[in-house]
């Protein structure tokens, strides 16, 4: 079977269109997700695609001027909300590099429509090649276009101490460092109340200059949590937007590392 899992790195420009379902004026949005999975044998991308309308979002961007932390619940809570409008965008959605090209085709689940690839096909990748999305669009639903962008790199993050000195703020630090198109986007996850497993997490947009540091006032729940329960998630973002008739194509490019359990 297909895996018809909206991923993660679509949820906040979907949320946004969720979460108010009669907005006035609107447009249409193709969103592609492009996340690399790295295995024991070989790296993959697995995009996968929604079209929708919905009323004007606030796009997401992988530029940011300053590092923005806060702790918040994990998982993140979900808000509920009618969902948008799917659009048809043609039979299938065509995802190539230089060397492979893929078909996304349409399936519809009870969190609506999106373009994946089926489950036997695997696509090899090299993370920071150039991806192309050929999207044909239909008659009534979302235009054709095409959009291209240099996928997210590589990048490891240094180990994070478990309890920093009382007062100090808590230092990240990961390489290489990236350009200004792309973000870091960290989440140190916990558990508090004795759980062994995270139910908190201090969540971080980052430039992606190689370092920063994470406010001494928000680490202390980091530095008391139960012992083997902290995890370090992280990702680098990089998005792309073009506008096509009456809408706007937007495709997120991530690759995610994970660590755990912190020292």
């Amino acid at each position: 079977m297909r895996d018809v899992r909206l991923p993660l790195l679509l949820a906040p420009v979907l949320l946004a269109a969720c979460l108010d379902p009669t907005p006035i004026p609107e447009s249409n949005y193709g969103v592609i997700g492009l996340n690399t999975v790295v295995g024991t044998s070989d790296t993959v991308l697995s995009p996968q695609a929604v079209f929708y309308r919905s009323g004007l979002l606030s796009l997401p961007t992988s530029r940011l001027a300053s590092d923005q932390c806060q702790v918040m619940d994990y998982p993140a809570p979900t808000q509920g909300g009618t969902l948008p409008r799917f659009l048809d965008a043609g039979d299938s959605v065509i995802v190539s590099t230089p060397t492979t090209t893929k078909f996304l085709f349409p399936v519809i689940t009870a969190s609506g429509e999106s373009y994946v690839m089926e489950s036997s096909d695997r696509f090899p990748f090299h993370p920071g090649e150039t991806v192309t999305i050929t999207v044909p669009g239909a008659a009534g639903g979302f235009a054709s276009g095409t959009i291209t962008i240099a996928t997210a790199s590589p990048f490891t993050v240094d180990p994070v101490p478990a309890t920093p000195p009382i007062g100090d703020p808590l230092p990240i630090t990961w390489s290489p460092a990236g350009d200004d198109s792309t973000k870091i986007l960290l989440s140190l996850r916990y558990g508090v109340s004795g759980e062994v497993e995270p139910n908190q997490q201090i969540f971080c947009s980052l430039v992606d200059d190689g370092s920063a540091e994470i406010p001494e006032t928000l680490v202390p729940a980091w530095r008391t949590a139960t012992t083997g329960s902290r995890r370090v998630n992280a990702a680098r973002w990089r998005v792309s937007v073009r506008e096509v008739s009456d809408g706007v194509l937007v495709v997120v490019s991530a690759f995610e590392t994970e660590q755990g359990p912190a020292q």
